[in-house]
């Protein structure tokens, strides 16, 4: 069945791949909702928040909030934050609450904008879908944002997050995200990054780097490489003979004949039990699914279905 989930955990959703992009960015991040979605994020699906912290606040909205859609008293408590701290941008992140009363990103955008000089960008994010997606929409705001900074004679990359990379990602800055269109190239290190590039229309290449720590391993035969598509594509590329199976957004500028865009659990159980594997490379969560697999496996870890780094 579609979507349905009797042995994984839920993975990170799409606001928390949007926060995952702006964390470091010294913006004011609000996350529209109750307060439980942003403990998710802060808790769960942010390996930096025991590290560094970042403005990152709740909507605290309340039943009469929501059904009300009180947005002036949104907007106050916005300025009210961002009148006591130093930040660059204000962000509003959008939660299943804003998704199911029809909130207006647009015209709360212009309602913070008649007030402050900040930048204000909109993410209306609604929790049914994955952070990869998320993460794309956070790249797609920040692009050409209206910050000072001078043209990047470097090359940008996009998408390599903690939530796919854990500890090896690294982060753009704001300066390379409002000049982007101006830089020396766009690399996309993962789908996000590829499907923002994509979306806005940049030249962009691939990178091919972020998986090649695991050509040590042994990955002779037919492998399965069950992660991001982009981290699949990198050892693809230098020789490995694999088919790509990713829980999240498949491309078909990388997808192959034998590559599956997973829709749930019994996809992945089904691919493994069609096709005789010789090796598997996927986060050590996913065994669970499959106790009878007899080849090789090989751990990745992917921090936005398992929260491991």
């Amino acid at each position: 069945m579609r979507g349905l989930r009797k042995v994984l955990t839920p993975f990170a959703p799409d606001q928390s791949g949007a926060v995952s992009v702006l964390y470091s960015l010294g913006g004011l991040i609000v996350v529209i909702d109750a307060g439980g979605c942003t403990g998710n994020i802060c808790g769960f699906d942010e390996p930096r928040w025991q590290k560094g912290k970042s403005a990152i606040f709740s909507a605290g909205l309340r039943d009469m909030d929501a059904i009300l859609g009180r947005d002036e008293l949104l907007v106050s408590k916005t300025l009210d934050a961002a009148s006591r701290i130093d930040c660059r941008f204000i962000a509003l992140i959008g939660t299943p609450v804003p998704a199911t009363i029809g909130t207006d990103y647009r015209a709360l955008k212009r309602m913070l904008e008649r007030k402050t000089d900040l930048p204000v960008l909109t993410i209306p994010s609604n929790g049914m879908r994955l952070y990869d997606e998320g993460e794309k929409a956070a790249y797609k705001e920040l692009a050409g944002l209206p910050v000072a900074g001078e043209a990047i004679d470097s090359e940008v990359t996009l998408g390599l997050t903690p939530l796919t990379y854990g500890s090896r990602s690294k982060d753009v800055t704001l300066e390379q995200m409002s000049n982007i269109r101006n830089c020396a190239g766009v690399i996309a290190a993962s789908s996000s990054g590829l499907g923002a590039a994509l979306d806005l229309g940049l030249d962009h290449r691939i990178l091919s780097e972020p998986a090649l720590d695991f050509l040590k391993e042994d990955l002779s035969g037919k492998v399965l490489i069950c992660h991001d598509e982009v981290f699949g594509k990198t050892l693809r590329d230098k020789g490995v003979d694999a088919d790509i199976a990713t829980f999240f957004t498949l491309h078909d500028e990388i997808r192959m004949p034998g590559d599956r865009k997973l829709n749930g659990e019994d996809d992945l159980i089904e691919m493994v039990r069609s096709n005789s594997y010789d090796c598997i490379l996927a986060d050590e969560c996913l065994l669970d699914l499959i106790p009878d697999y007899k080849g090789r496996f090989i751990d990745a870890p992917c921090f936005a279905i398992s929260g491991r780094q």
